[in-house]
């Protein structure tokens, strides 16, 4: 038997189908449109700030602080513990070199010294002994010597005279026998004393060599000794002023504890720290510029220290053409300049690089629309970006932070 389908279950499947494919469409058509669109943001004139970038003399530097110190600062240490016995300048004081600043008493020190010092004239004198008893057995064999050559003369003028008598008949056999066996015993005594003098000569250039190196030593050691005595008058090294001494009498100082120290203050130099990225590019003869009394000095690196503490290094400058009027303990901001001056176009820096890393900037136009445009910064300095690509000398661009624009395509300056 048959029965009557209904179509509408169908035909509400086939609507649902169609207005899926159409939202679908319609969503796609939206979005597609939407890429077309520019994103604009309107701002206030007055809370931006616009840079002109312009052709000019591009100077690579970095500001440094700089504080002015002496030329030289020599530090005065003890190098002898012992209590402060005297005290002969305040602290202030311009010394010489040689006047005496403080002294210290340490009676331990004395006793060693004394004790030391015996040992090594005890020392000193048993090799003065040794070699006055070489010089003495030196010349006791050249002596023999001598006696054996004035007895051998004389046993030969008597051999000369007793082959006389014998071919006369007129001595006895056994007397001539006995002449000739003591004038060969002579001749043999002779060589051994003579074989003596030259194994003497050459022992005692040896043991004379050592012994004179050994008394050298010695004197050394007992001129350190007074010295070092001497160390406990604390003197001024170098003519200048004193400073830092804080030393009351009857204090105890340790040995290599820091005393005071003195300034040369016949010229001055200037101390900055400088971030350790540039350590590569500072070098010695690097030139620098500061402000100081309405007018511009020139000022080079002379020493850097290789130390880096706290991500920033030391370097000491000091002042071309003459010293400035200045005082220790001053500060300055000196332009340190990191390369020569060369042709360049420049952008003035601004907050802006902090949003965009320097990759595109809003570039303004004649009806007060600024957009965006990629460009390439190169060096850069306390003032100005240099521009490799994307701007040129005349253009306006926004220079203050892009955070609030949303990342738009235009800006509408009112």
């Amino acid at each position: 038997m048959d029965r009557t389908i209904d179509p509408r279950p169908a035909r509400r499947k086939r609507l649902i189908a169609i207005g899926c494919i159409g939202g679908l469409v319609v969503l796609l058509a939206v979005v597609w449109a939407g890429s077309f669109t520019t994103s604009r943001v309107r701002v206030e004139a007055a809370r931006i700030t616009i840079g002109t970038v312009q052709q000019g003399l591009f100077k690579e530097f970095i500001p440094v602080t700089g504080t002015v110190q002496p030329i030289q600062t020599v530090f005065l240490d003890a190098l002898e513990g012992g209590t402060v016995k005297h005290r002969f300048v305040e602290d202030g004081t311009h010394v010489k070199a040689g006047d005496p600043i403080i002294e210290l008493s340490n009676p331990q020190l004395h006793m060693d010294a004394i004790n030391r010092e015996a040992q090594l004239l005890d020392q000193q004198n048993n090799l003065r002994n040794t070699r006055l008893t070489m010089d003495q057995q030196t010349t006791r064999l050249k002596d023999d010597l001598l006696n054996l050559d004035k007895e051998l003369k004389r046993l030969e003028r008597d051999r000369v005279v007793d082959e006389r008598l014998m071919r006369d008949s007129l001595l006895a056999a056994h007397t001539f026998l006995n002449n000739m066996e003591n004038l060969a015993y002579m001749r043999e005594k002779r060589k051994l004393v003579a074989a003596n003098v030259r194994s003497d000569s050459v022992f005692r250039q040896s043991q004379l060599g050592s012994i004179t190196n050994n008394l050298a030593l010695i004197d050394q050691n007992l001129k350190f000794l007074r010295e070092n005595l001497q160390n406990l008058v604390i003197r001024a090294p170098i003519d200048g002023q004193l400073s830092g001494l804080n030393v009351e009498l009857g204090q105890t100082r340790q040995r290599g504890e820091r005393i005071a120290q003195i300034d040369v203050l016949e010229s001055f130099k200037v101390r900055a720290r400088i971030p350790e990225h540039y350590v590569s590019r500072v070098g010695i003869g690097l030139i620098g510029t500061f402000t100081h009394a309405g007018r511009e000095h020139a000022i080079e690196v002379f020493k850097i220290y290789p130390e880096v503490s706290n991500g920033e290094f030391d370097v000491d400058l000091r002042f071309v053409g003459g010293n400035p009027d200045v005082r220790r303990g001053q500060t300055f901001q000196v332009r340190l300049q990191l390369s020569e001056d060369m042709e360049a176009v420049m952008l003035p820096r601004g907050p802006f690089f902090q949003d965009t890393g320097g990759q595109w900037v809003y570039v303004v136009g004649a009806e007060g629309k600024a957009t965006k445009r990629e460009v390439k910064l190169g060096r850069q300095n306390p003032d100005h970006y240099e521009v490799t690509e994307g701007l040129q000398p005349g253009d306006r661009v926004v220079t203050s932070r892009y955070s609030g624009f949303n990342n738009a395509d235009e800006l509408i300056i009112q």
